[in-house]
Order: structure tokens, then C-alpha cells, then sequence
């Protein structure tokens, strides 16, 4: 699952090379799509033992943690997203902190990551991966929780079933806001 992983890691990172937090981390777009593929890259190798990955080919992923248990912490996450990321190391762990923070204790299935290329959006990709999860946690009764990028992807989430889970909150001074939002079970 390695090369697969790396896989899944790099199309995420293209997806997101655009989106608000990942400028907000990494201002130039090519150590964008470096710094953000590493940092997903240990997220998807750790959600193939903890969670789970669904992708629409080479069109889009989504990524997710099983909350409903402990999750044990990611080996050597914290060496290993400083190699990964390197002078933007700071911004990612303030970004991880912060999520960290702002996450919901109650058991629940954790949508890390959601992302589709810029030529594939616009064609239901996201909600049909969604729609297939979602179909799979209310079978089993697991709500869900994600942090939204913008009001965009927010109203997307919502047309989904997913309502605000508190005030958005910011990554640092000046930082984009999230959008938490909590899906329960249907």
C-alpha cells in the first residue's frame, strides 16, 4: 500500500493546492504540493490501519479515522512530519494543534480529507465518495465529523447532511478559518 499510499497522498495534494488552509501554510504553490503531499502521505499510510481510504480512480479521495475506539498516535509523527514538511514544519504543527483543540470527544468516524483534481470538480465526484461512506456509517449507526475548508466546501457538507459543529475557528493569527461540521447517523 506504500506506492499506493504516495499515490493517493500526491492527488490529495494537488487537489488542495488551492485550498485557503494550504496557501495559508505554504505560500509558494510547487513547495505546496511537497510540503501538504507529505503530511498527507503519513495521514493515508496511518487511515489504511486506522480508518479507511475510498477513492473515484484518479479523480478524487477521501480519507478517514475510526473515532468510535482509541487510535493509537501515529509512530514518529512528529520527526516524521518535520522531514516531510521542513521550514513549513511550524505551520503544520500549529495546524495540528489547533484541529487537536477543536475535535469532538464523542466516538464518531473522523473525515480527515476530502479532495477531488480541479479538472474533475463540479461532476458530484466528492459526494458520490461521500454518499458510499456515509451509506456504510449509518448501516452501523457511526456519525461523522469533518472540518470544513470554506463556506463552499461547507454548503456542499451540508447538502449532505452535515450541520455546524460549533464556530469556525482559525489556524493562527491571520490564519483561514475551519468550518467544523458533525454528520450524525441516519
Amino acid at each position: 500500500m506504500a506506492a499506493d499510499a504516495a499515490q493517493v497522498a500526491g492527488l490529495l495534494a494537488e487537489a488542495f493546492v488551492d485550498v485557503p488552509t494550504a496557501v495559508w501554510l505554504v505560500e509558494d504553490p510547487a513547495e505546496r504540493v511537497a510540503a501538504v503531499g507529505g503530511q498527507f502521505a503519513i495521514l493515508v499510510e496511518h487511515a489504511v490501519a486506522h480508518g479507511g481510504v475510498a477513492t473515484a480512480g484518479d479523480e478524487g479521495a477521501v480519507v478517514w479515522f475510526d473515532r468510535t475506539r482509541e487510535e493509537p498516535p501515529i509512530p514518529d509523527y512528529d520527526a516524521r512530519l518535520r522531514d516531510a514538511c521542513g521550514k513549513h514544519y511550524d505551520g503544520f504543527a500549529e495546524l495540528d494543534r489547533v484541529m487537536d483543540e477543536h475535535h469532538p470527544a464523542e466516538p464518531h468516524n473522523y473525515v480527515a480529507l476530502v479532495g477531488v483534481r480541479a479538472d474533475a470538480r463540479g461532476r458530484g465526484v466528492a459526494s458520490a465518495m461521500l454518499r458510499a461512506h456515509h451509506e456504510r456509517l449509518d448501516a452501523e449507526g457511526v456519525p461523522a465529523y469533518l472540518e470544513a475548508v470554506s463556506p463552499q466546501t461547507a454548503a456542499l457538507y451540508a447538502s449532505l447532511g452535515y450541520r455546524r459543529h460549533g464556530e469556525p475557528f482559525r489556524i493562527g493569527a491571520g490564519g483561514p478559518p475551519l468550518y467544523p461540521m458533525w454528520r450524525p447517523a441516519a
